[in-house]
This record gives structure tokens, sequence and C-alpha cells, in this order.
């Protein structure tokens, strides 16, 4: 009788640990899939509609279930199927008050991102207190006391609103006096790639001591290019030359903390398959190698048709991210989705499974965005 029971009672010892090894094995691998997904939607720098916060609006459930990285505001509506959408930026009260919101239901801070350049390229206009001198005008004056000032009074918003991420400055050099979406928009601040490095400095350093984290733009270089990667596909393999690359190589050693935002810009020097933003020869080659580059890398936004004309969603992120990008941008501006951050979360997360995208790809970018939200915390100075 007692060995009986010695044995029914080994029996159902040995039960139980096989029951909570099979539960741990489950719970570890949900807890995994979770961590990875989480880990994805740091990736993800959205756009959205609506000037503020409702509980039915899909950002909501972006930042809370998909745990986005950031959003990025606009203050003009360009998707033309939808123009009764409403788009981020009213006024400096309602901005503020968004802004605030959407931290307020954010579990890790977010990057609150704009393209606030001046001049033509502007979401918030005079009437906020910014200034409204273009990068050529700057450039053109090239008095970098001036220059200063006309920062600060951009950057100084932008800290006020609670914006900590701005797309500029514009380190493109004016090669080609034709350019639709650089030199009609006067957003180069010279030919001279001294002057626009110097200009550029200034502007970085203004960013900072505000705490706003800029991003060098358009990489490897837009100054030369005849067309717009908005509209369609852009080549730059007989037009690209290698001074475009000089603001880079003084800026990035001396401000290692900024970002980077890549373009669609297509060069068969240097990549025969990708553009710029898909190709591992240019971010993880020449950016990261070459140039030393260790900060955030940010794509041009994903949704431009430079690349939907020639790709689907899957191969575009997929090749984003294996290119080196940390942030994937989709401004929902020019083709809106309100379902655009689960299906990329779904499509990274099944690439990860399929091996299409390492595992450490993701954890990599990860690391470098918590560690730039810690700074911003902290002071990126």
């Amino acid at each position: 009788m007692f060995t009986w029971v010695i044995l029914f009672l080994m029996k159902r010892i040995i039960l139980f640990f096989l029951l909570m090894v099979c539960c741990l094995g489950c719970g570890y691998s949900w807890y995994r899939e979770h961590f990875l997904n989480q880990m994805i939607g740091q990736m993800i720098i959205v756009g959205f509609n609506g000037s503020k916060l409702t509980p039915n609006n899909p950002i909501v459930r972006d930042v809370q279930k998909y745990h986005i990285g950031g959003v990025i505001l606009f203050n003009e509506n360009k998707i033309i199927n939808h123009p009764e959408y409403e788009k981020n930026i009213k006024s400096p009260t309602q901005v503020k008050q968004l802004i605030s919101d959407l931290q307020k239901i954010s579990q890790l801070p977010l990057f609150i991102a704009i393209d606030q350049e001046g001049g033509k390229v502007a979401r918030l206009s005079t009437a906020f207190g910014v200034s409204d001198k273009s990068a050529w005008q700057l450039g053109n004056l090239n008095d970098l006391e001036t220059t200063r000032k006309e920062a600060d009074k951009t950057t100084n918003i932008l800290k006020q609103l609670g914006f900590n991420v701005n797309f500029a400055p514009c380190v493109d050099i004016m090669l080609n006096p034709d350019s639709p979406i650089i030199m009609f928009k006067e957003r180069s601040f010279s030919s001279d790639p001294n002057v626009v490095s110097a200009q550029a400095e200034v502007v970085l350093k203004s960013h900072l001591s505000n705490n706003v984290l800029p991003v060098l733009k358009h990489f490897p270089g837009h100054g030369s290019a005849r067309g717009d990667t908005h509209i369609g596909f852009v080549d730059i393999t007989d037009d690209f030359q290698a001074i475009e690359l000089i603001p880079y190589q003084k800026l990035l050693s001396r401000f290692p903390q900024i970002g980077v935002m890549v373009a669609h810009l297509f060069d068969q020097n240097i990549d025969s398959n990708f553009p710029a933003s898909l190709s591992p020869k240019h971010i993880g080659q020449k950016l990261r190698k070459e140039l030393s580059f260790s900060g955030l890398v940010f794509t041009d936004d994903l949704q431009m048709q430079a690349l939907t004309d020639h790709w689907d969603w899957y191969d575009i992120v997929v090749n984003a991210i294996n290119a080196g990008n940390d942030i994937l941008v989709i401004g929902n501006n020019l083709n809106y989705d309100p379902d655009i951050v689960p299906k990329t979360i779904d499509i990274v997360a099944k690439a990860v499974k399929k091996g299409d995208i390492l595992p450490e790809r993701i954890q990599e970018s990860y690391q470098r965005i918590i560690q730039t939200k810690r700074k911003l915390k902290e002071g990126i100075k």
C-alpha cells in the first residue's frame, strides 16, 4: 500500500513538472513574440488624421496596442481621394494639447516628428513664431549669426510645443538649378558644400540646445537629382557627384547623436538592385562603415511612388529593415491606410519567422531607439 502511494505521488509530481515546463514554454514563446512585436512597433513613425485625440482614432490603437515609436504631424492633407480628412496642425494651443495627449497614452516616450525646414517646406506657419527663412535665403546671406537666430526661433517653438524630432536640416547641395524638389523649393543652402556644412552645423546646434533631434537629409544627396521621389523613380547614376557627401563627412563625426534620413535615390554605381533607402550598400557600407555613423537612420516616407510603383509593401518593409534603417517613416499622407501599422508589424514578424529578417537586426535598431529616447529625456546635447 505504501509503495503504491509513493508511486502515485511520484507520477503526480512528474506530471506537475511536465505541465509546468509546457506552460513555461508556451509563456516564454508568447512573451518572446509579444516583445518582438513591441520592438518592431518602436521602429515605426506614422502619420495620422485628426487635430485632436479621440478614442476611435486608429492612432490610439497604434500607440497603445502596437507600441509605435512615434508619429509625424502634418498641416496639409495630400490625400486626393479623401479631401475630408483633417490634418494635425491648426494652432499652437491645439498642437501642444495633441502632442501632450499622445504622450500620455504611450508606455514609452514617443518621437513626435515634423518637417520644419523653413521657407516653402514648413508645417508650422509664421503665426506659430517660427522663422520664415528658407535654407537658400540663409545660405545666400551666409551670415552664421543670422542663421543661428533664425534657427533658434524655430527650435524654441518646437520645444515649447512638444516636438522632439525635426527632419531638418537639408544638406543637399544645389547642383541642379532645375531640381523640382530641392531648388524650386529653396531647400539647399548653397552650391558650395562648405557653405552647406557651416550653415547646417549652426542649425544642428540650435536643435540640440533645445533637445530636439535633428535629422540630416537626404542621404546620399538629392541636390543633383532631376526628379522627385514623391512621384516616381529617380536615377542619379549619371548625376551624383562626390562632393554631395562632404556635409555628411564633416558633420556626422562631430555630431554622432543626430539622425540621418535616407532618400529613395537609385545609383547603379553603388547598387544595381535597390535605391539608397532599401540598399545595404548605401546604408551598411557607405553610411555605417565608411562614414562611421552609429546614430539613428530614418527612411524617407516609404509611401512615395519611387518605391510603391516598383515594389510591394512586403518587399519595401523587409528590404528597408535589412538595409539598416532603424526607423520606418510612413507619412500616411500620400496614401492613407488606417491599418498600415498592424499590417507592417505583421509583415516584419512573419519575415522574422521565415528567416527573411534576422531578429538581431530588429534588436539592433530597438537598442538605438531606446538609447536615443533616453538621451532625449536626459538632454541630448
